[in-house]
């Protein structure tokens, strides 16, 4: 017979168990656990996989593990790393994981660790109000990598609003909001002119000035959160901030006009150079049926068009996993001759997918998001399980019994796991009236004005 919706639901809860036990065993305190090799590894050293995985351990009622977690936040976490790590990462994963678990608990220590952070964060903020790439804690150091070109990435200039905004109603520390308030005020203002009612940003943005250098577009990798930002930190504010309305339906405009086909049946969002069309789209991408289903809920004028171009898209990325014989996506595909192929074979536990189900599930009840869903939760267990604890991603994906790559990402528990938890519960498990979640999904309440 088949799972009942309940049956699944534990089965997801299981996996959590799963997974957190392997990480416990072989790899506490580490950023990441490699479940096939039995240990873990640093690239941030501020144990990612505990402060990510704080509020879906409290939303699974896994009270055990949380408080596990608590202890070590309040024990052994230490900001005094004189390594850079990425100011973009730590801000969602690490800020956004306490501060949403704060709110879900009321641990208080989460909070101070939480503001702490905060502090050690504003030394990021460059001269011309952006923040910058990389900062090491311990000494304030900032930099800006080479490969960029001595450019900051769209998606982690435009990230940092909710959490900011969210520790600034906390700590009653103004300066953090308006830190982050004026990195998006810089994009606003050094955006470029509307065409037809449209705007997109490219990727990369100077750091002396906030103007966009390049030709490079995408709601993909290094643009993708800094849309998904204009949508959510108006909810996040009350919707009493128009300036980000305007922005986010001034971008979808902009995809719309310029990166939305159809072929063969399947509607794809591509990128953009040198202002001609690239026919690729990074399964990064699927976050954006769930963001424009979001959207649509608060934008009567928009609602039908936003939510048939979800629904379109969400069907391209159910594609993407019905492509290989895994049943799991690659990282990105690309348009040939009409037809879906992989792009890069590999695949990281990524969420966007299920991230997407989860708000075309909540919003149109239409059974499918869940059957899919179910889907995917099921070739994960078949692949990606490891029998002595956790989930590891794959090499190729287009191979049955593809090798291993060794690494359980941080937002496999955070965010994969999350939502899947959110697709087979009540809708109860959070009201998305009083919360909006950051794209490490974390759960944020809506500000009081």
């Amino acid at each position: 017979p088949a799972a009942t919706v309940e049956e699944k639901r534990q089965a997801v809860v299981e996996a959590l168990r799963h997974s957190w036990k392997g990480y416990e065993q072989y790899a506490w305190g580490k950023d990441e656990l490699q479940p096939v090799s039995h240990k873990g590894k640093d690239w941030v050293g501020l144990g990612l996989t505990i402060l990510d995985s704080l509020d879906v351990l409290w939303m699974a009622n896994l009270t055990k593990e949380f408080a596990h977690g608590v202890e070590w936040v309040r024990d052994s976490l230490n900001y005094e790393r004189p390594k850079p790590i990425s100011v973009f990462e730590t801000t969602i994963r690490c800020l956004g994981g306490m501060l949403a678990a704060y709110e879900l608990s009321g641990e208080k220590v989460l909070l101070d660790r939480s503001i702490e952070l905060g502090e050690k964060l504003q030394k990021a903020y460059g001269a011309a109000g952006l923040p910058y790439t990389t900062l090491s804690l311990l000494t304030g150091h900032k930099t800006i990598p080479n490969w960029t070109g001595g450019s900051l990435l769209l998606a982690e200039v435009g990230t940092v609003q909710m959490e900011f905004f969210a520790l600034s109603h906390h700590a009653g520390r103004p300066e953090f909001r308006e830190r982050a308030q004026r990195a998006i005020d810089l994009l606003d203002s050094q955006g470029g002119g509307l065409t037809d009612g449209g705007r997109l940003w490219p990727i990369h943005i100077r750091p002396e000035s906030g103007r966009p250098s390049g030709s490079t577009i995408s709601w993909g990798a290094m643009g993708d959160s800094f849309y998904e930002y204009l949508l959510k930190t108006w909810l996040l504010t009350g919707k009493k901030h128009e300036q980000y309305k305007r922005m986010y339906l001034e971008a979808v405009k902009g995809m719309q006009r310029r990166l939305i086909i159809e072929e063969g049946g399947l509607t794809y969002l591509c990128e953009e150079k040198s202002g001609k069309l690239v026919r690729k789209m990074d399964h990064l991408v699927c976050f954006v049926p769930g963001t424009l289903a979001l959207g649509a809920q608060h934008l009567p004028e928009q609602h039908d068009e936003h939510m048939a171009l979800a629904a379109k898209l969400a069907e391209t990325c159910h594609r993407m996993y019905t492509l290989t014989p895994t049943g799991l996506a690659p990282e990105f595909v690309k348009i040939v001759g009409g037809s879906m192929v992989a792009g890069a074979n590999h695949n990281l536990l990524r969420p966007e997918t299920i991230e997407a189900f989860f708000y075309l599930w909540r919003f149109t009840k239409d059974a499918r998001y869940r059957e899919w869903g179910w889907e995917i939760f099921s070739a994960f267990e078949r692949h990606c399980r490891v029998p002595s604890g956790g989930y590891s991603g794959l090499k190729n994906v287009k191979l049955r019994g593809s090798a291993k790559d060794d690494t359980m990402q941080t937002f496999w528990l955070a965010e994969s796991l999350k939502y899947f938890l959110l697709l087979f519960s009540d809708d109860s498990l959070l009201d998305l009236n009083t919360h909006v979640i950051n794209t490490e999904a974390h759960p944020i309440k809506i500000l009081p004005s």
